[in-house]
């Protein structure tokens, strides 16, 4: 039964590459090597990278007898990549496997359920942590002088290390697991947690060649921190460099924090996940139910869809923050952003007016709502089409919905870059006019290849908002547009100056943002009503 339970869980866990979640049927073993080989070349990649940074830390940190340092440090990154990318898949695959019903109805005994869940955290984690252990590994081969027993070591590092990565996935899996249970907005929760998650990861990347440079600066002053702070990781380095005792501390802890954690968790596993997580307990109330307009009805339930829904929101309303937290870092540094600019473009301040314009929009088509909002509807498409309304006016909710969550940050932005930069009366009034043609042609385009193009037969949402051609033609869609547009004011500079380009480029987005809308009120309302 447990070699079986094992089987089913990786099979679970793995279920991506062997199975197309569009279509819900097994792929052919074409399309598995086809698969197998796009996710090689990805991975690959990502190990080049984290191959450069082995390259720069291993030789300066071998030389000066710092190799443990090395391991130690490449080891941390392998931990965050490790955790990374399973903490996000914990929660659901520990307490919200749709056959864990199912399983605890079984004559099996429910700390047996958590270790097989457990095991897929395992495996999860392993496979991201291998990205950066395998170049690690791999330079440090080619740089360090290694004995038998620290070749031994070194290759079974990455299998004890991933122990680790499984506790701090499974703890954080567990602490969310707590806190959703008391939340009745779990899913604001859930996109707080991931822009966290965003913004630490950018962070860290953009200060990584300063934290590379302090360490190389002072390798032995970071060594005597790093020896105490990363007591673990100090013994993962010994241990590669063929150090018995070290290799043993290190899997000591690593399997006595893992016993712990898996003691904890098996104590509440099977409260956690036989919590009735539906509707918020209340008392019912007698009230007079609220009158909305229709219009103002199907926009409330687009709204309440895409705040519903963290995919959603992550993926196709990331945007808003971008341009609130461009508008505030703008207006932070516009000392600075002035003196460069008057450095850089000195004598050429119409053009700096016309870039920013263009890096609104640019910014403004990151949003993309409305490219998943018809194939969204799903299997219950049928429920709006029956209701006494129009295919226009669901279409028009669906627009509406997108230019509101879009405009608004969009103006924002605006507001902020006319603030730093000062531009002339003509500009001030052509930035906002030709930002707001922008955001509605991209609206409409969204809308236009979502009826053209639709997928209602999916399995997960996340399906319609990541997995669709349409969606990812309108999010690069866009990018192309504003680029299309730059090339051509490179060509016709000569020409036009850049305040006629840039009322010439709002005239043309407006009139496509007009044809789109008279499309989609008219064949668009066909093609929705007929689905």
């Amino acid at each position: 039964m447990t070699k079986t339970l094992f089987k089913k869980q990786m099979m679970e866990v793995f279920s991506w590459v062997y199975r197309d979640r569009k279509t819900n049927q097994n792929r052919s073993a074409k399309g598995i090597a086809g698969y197998v080989l796009l996710y090689l070349v990805l991975f690959g990649l990502l190990g080049v990278m984290f191959g450069m940074v082995a390259i720069m830390l291993c030789e300066p940190l071998v030389s000066v007898e710092l190799g443990w340092l090395y391991f130690a440090l490449m080891g941390l990154l392998a931990l965050f990549m490790g955790v990374f990318g399973s903490v996000f898949n914990t929660y659901a695959s520990l307490y919200q496997a749709k056959d864990n019903d199912l399983l605890l109805s079984m004559p099996i005994p429910s700390g047996k359920i958590l270790l097989v869940r457990l095991s897929g955290v395992y495996a999860m984690g392993l496979m991201y942590e291998v990205i950066v252990m395998i170049p690690t590994l791999v330079v440090w081969f080619m740089t360090a002088p290694v004995t038998a027993a620290g070749v031994i070591f070194s290759l079974l590092i990455p299998l004890v290390l991933s122990v680790v990565v499984l506790v701090l996935s499974a703890v954080l899996g567990w602490v969310v697991a707590l806190i959703s249970g008391r939340l009745k907005h779990k899913n604001i929760v859930v996109v707080i947690l991931s822009l966290v998650f965003i913004a630490a990861y950018y962070y860290c990347y953009g200060h990584a060649y300063t934290i590379l440079q302090t360490i190389l600066a002072n390798p032995q002053a970071v060594s005597a921190k790093a020896r105490s702070i990363l007591y673990p990781l100090y013994h993962m380095g010994l241990a590669a460099e063929g150090n018995v005792l070290s290799m043993v501390i290190f899997t000591a802890i690593a399997a006595v924090v893992f016993a712990i954690v898996y003691l904890v968790l098996s104590r509440s596993f099977l409260k956690i996940a036989t919590a009735n997580r539906g509707a918020a307990k209340t008392k019912y109330k007698e009230k007079r139910a609220a009158v909305r307009p229709v219009s103002r009805a199907l926009l409330y339930k687009e709204l309440r869809r895409f705040l519903g829904s963290s995919n959603y929101m992550l993926n196709c309303g990331l945007g808003i923050v971008i341009m609130l937290a461009s508008a505030v870092a703008l207006l932070w540094k516009q000392t600075m952003l002035r003196e460069m600019v008057s450095g850089i473009f000195a004598g050429q301040t119409e053009l700096v007016f016309l870039l920013a314009a263009g890096a609104v929009c640019l910014l403004a088509s990151m949003n993309d709502i409305s490219a998943p909002s018809v194939s969204l509807e799903g299997k219950n498409l049928w429920l709006v089409q029956v209701f006494p309304v129009s295919g226009e006016q669901v279409l028009m909710a669906k627009l509406k919905l997108h230019l509101i969550l879009t405009l608004v940050p969009t103006l924002v932005l605006v507001a902020a870059v006319e603030w730093v930069l000062k531009p002339t009366l003509g500009f001030a009034i052509l930035i906002p006019v030709t930002a707001a043609a922008f955001v509605v042609l991209t609206a409409a385009f969204g809308l236009f290849l979502n009826l053209n193009m639709p997928n209602l037969n999916w399995t997960s949402e996340i399906i319609p908002i990541k997995q669709s051609m349409g969606v990812m033609i309108a999010l690069f869609g866009g990018w192309v547009l504003v680029a299309a547009l730059a090339g051509l004011y490179y060509l016709v500079a000569r020409l036009l100056g850049p305040l006629t380009y840039l009322l010439c480029a709002a005239v043309l987005l407006a009139v496509l943002s007009a044809l789109l809308l008279r499309w989609i009120r008219t064949r668009g309302a066909e093609i929705f009503e007929a689905l």
